[in-house]
């Protein structure tokens, strides 16, 4: 991604990024929790590869905790739908929704 793009999304980003969406150190005193048995929905599980806000043990453990097979998109950001590629996520998104239908 070009830097004025990437410059242009932190302006966009500044306001709601002073505010925290939760606190951490309450969340990881409650893992692990056990997995979901019997889930009515369908779930897709998938990450950005090479991602560093949630690694790739967080994704196994979230697809294990659904039961289901994670998803990995090559070269995008974590915030896939704002990625110059978010294509590549929309692309995966919509197959698996392709794949509900069968």
């Amino acid at each position: 991604m070009e830097d004025h793009v990437v410059k242009r999304y932190q302006e966009l980003m500044k306001e709601s990024s002073r505010m925290s969406l939760f606190d951490l150190r309450k969340l990881n005193a409650s893992l692990p929790v056990p997995s979901v048995t019997n889930c009515p929905f369908e779930i897709l599980v998938m990450d950005a590869k090479d991602d560093f806000i949630v690694d790739t043990e967080g994704l196994v453990e979230t697809a294990k905790f659904y039961d289901v097979s994670p998803v990995s998109v090559e070269a995008v950001a974590h915030d896939m739908m704002l990625d110059v590629s978010w294509e590549k996520g929309a692309k995966v998104i919509l197959s698996w929704l392709k794949g509900l239908e069968k």
